[in-house]
């Protein structure tokens, strides 16, 4: 039952998800060298920076050395994962009703500066938050 989960959330990436999975081909392209995984399904690189992203079938979080700790990476992975549950469902318009709100949400100075100074969660954004929950966190 789970190889036909996988192979049907692949090919759903792979149709649905088109244009997010092709920006994520992109990515892991890019890093092929870094370490990757399989995550329920997803393709989970490993790369050398501090933030994650999502794009279809392709998630990136940070590798070993720049996480805190295995309990922090493994809730940065559920998370980001949550996000490919989003690109199933909402398949071509993920890019502007995710992606987009996610990216100005995680990189704005005032967004970063209001997360920083009042305190503020970062799951406190919707498309955050429905991925924590999706994500099962």
């Amino acid at each position: 039952m789970k190889k036909l989960k996988n192979c049907v959330y692949t090919l759903l990436q792979c149709t649905w998800g088109l244009p997010q999975t092709l920006l994520g081909l992109a990515l892991f392209l890019y890093y092929r060298k870094a370490a990757h995984m399989r995550f329920h399904g997803a393709v989970m690189t490993a790369w050398p920076r501090t933030d994650a992203v999502s794009l279809g079938l392709f998630t990136f979080v940070p590798d070993e050395k720049r996480v805190h700790s295995e309990k922090e990476r493994a809730a940065l992975a559920a998370h980001e994962f949550g996000h490919t549950l989003q690109s199933l469902m909402l398949g071509p318009m993920y890019l502007l009703i995710i992606g987009a709100v996610s990216f100005i949400w995680a990189r704005h100075p005032r967004f970063r500066r209001l997360r920083r100074e009042k305190g503020v969660p970062y799951s406190h954004c919707y498309t955050e938050k429905w991925a924590d929950r999706l994500g099962g966190i």
